[in-house]
């Protein structure tokens, strides 16, 4: 990152951004301590990522190389262990959760910004500033938490035993007919296909929104 007094970055302006991510990290520690499992580890990431770019606003990269030589390595080692943990969610739940997946391509975003301003084409560049624009009014608006894999549920497990011991029975159709057994009835009280959900309140999605955003305009501006 350039110098402090950057025409499109003052000091003013960085300040609103470390504030802003500051207040993402509070909301996710208390998340990541609250929760469990995947939640806990989702918002981990999240804690991880919005530090990451508070930092980087507060210290430039000419006056701190090292520690951007750090970030880059600690955020690749994020990103291919939220990529490990995507494909293995994948395989048992059978579904690929996009929480995880987006997660991912976000860290893949920080590893871009840290890498060394030369190695970084601009075409590239306006890829992921489009990108994370587009994820920014998601998040704002919950566009991830009417994805249909939060809303399936998980169908009924009918037992093997059962299943041969007993009769086939059928339902009519108009056109045709339907063994009962084909398709199990969703059960009301299971849950959703995957693990983790997308979150339906309001202050989560604002702290992934501004997160996303702060990545987007220091890209932009970079």
């Amino acid at each position: 990152m350039a110098a402090m007094d950057m025409p499109l970055l003052p000091m003013w302006l960085r300040t609103v951004w470390i504030v802003g991510l500051c207040a993402v990290v509070v909301v996710h520690v208390g998340h990541l301590v609250a929760l469990s499992g995947q939640h806990r580890a989702w918002h981990a990431g999240h804690t991880v990522m919005a530090t990451g770019m508070a930092l980087m606003y507060l210290l430039p990269r000419m006056q701190h190389p090292e520690l951007y030589r750090a970030g880059l390595v600690l955020f690749a080692l994020v990103a291919l262990a939220q990529a490990v943990t995507t494909v293995a969610l994948r395989a048992r739940e059978g579904a690929v959760n996009p929480l995880w997946l987006l997660s991912t391509v976000d860290m893949l975003a920080m590893v871009y910004m840290l890498l060394p301003p030369a190695t970084r084409p601009d075409w590239l560049n306006w890829v992921f500033v489009v990108y994370l624009a587009c994820q920014a009014v998601a998040y704002g608006l919950g566009t991830w938490d009417r994805l249909p894999v939060f809303t399936s549920r998980a169908p009924t497990s009918v037992a093997a035993g059962a299943a041969t011991a007993a009769p086939e029975h059928t339902r009519d159709h108009e056109h045709t007919v339907t063994p009962l057994t084909a398709e199990p009835a969703p059960d009301p009280a299971a849950g959703p296909v995957v693990g983790l959900v997308a979150h339906s309140s309001l202050g989560v999605r604002v702290t992934l929104a501004v997160m996303a955003a702060s990545m987007a305009y220091m890209l932009a501006v970079m």
